[in-house]
């Protein structure tokens, strides 16, 4: 991708933030991303693991993209996180818990706005912290969050909404 800037982009009407959906699967270094000419993924040309739906309720994940941006080193990258809320300890979620803070992931989230976006295309992403709690309060959290990170030169992408679902990229049970 050359460093030239060709076009500028036009004030928004209005958008709305948050996650609506999180399919979580193990990354696989081999799967070829299919491109279009926005460079949105449109299809898969190798297999894939598929992914697994965490359901989240309103305003329980997040995602967010910063520049990582070094002057004295000439480096540019994108460090991606996503942060999601489980609620109810129970020993499944204890068990998928410690399998997800030890394995390396992808994901593709659906944000409120209805457009799906996949995080991990350059490389696996892992969880950098995590907390499972049974609170102190009656109105404390039960349950656990955790939060992972993805590094690489292009950050997040769209992904088209046929993608999920399809052979490509099954949703499994």
């Amino acid at each position: 991708m050359a460093c030239i800037i060709d076009n500028g982009l036009a004030l928004g009407c209005s958008s709305i933030g948050g996650i609506e959906k999180v399919y979580i699967g193990t990354y696989d270094g081999s799967i070829v991303y299919v491109l279009d000419a926005d460079m949105n993924i449109t299809g898969l040309a190798a297999p894939t693991t598929g992914v697994y739906n965490f359901e989240q309720d309103a305003e329980y994940a997040g995602v967010e993209q910063t520049a990582e941006i070094s002057r004295d080193n000439g480096t540019v990258y994108m460090k991606t996180s996503l942060s999601v809320k489980f609620i109810e300890m129970t020993a499944e979620l204890r068990n998928t818990f410690l399998s997800l803070a030890k394995a390396p992931l992808y994901a593709v989230v659906k944000a409120n706005s209805g457009q799906f976006y996949l995080l991990g295309y350059n490389s696996a992403g892992r969880a950098t912290e995590g907390t499972l709690s049974l609170g102190t309060a009656q109105g404390d959290m039960n349950g656990g969050t955790i939060k992972f990170e993805w590094s690489g030169a292009d950050g997040i992408f769209l992904l088209d909404d046929g993608v999920l679902g399809s052979a490509d990229l099954p949703i499994l049970v």
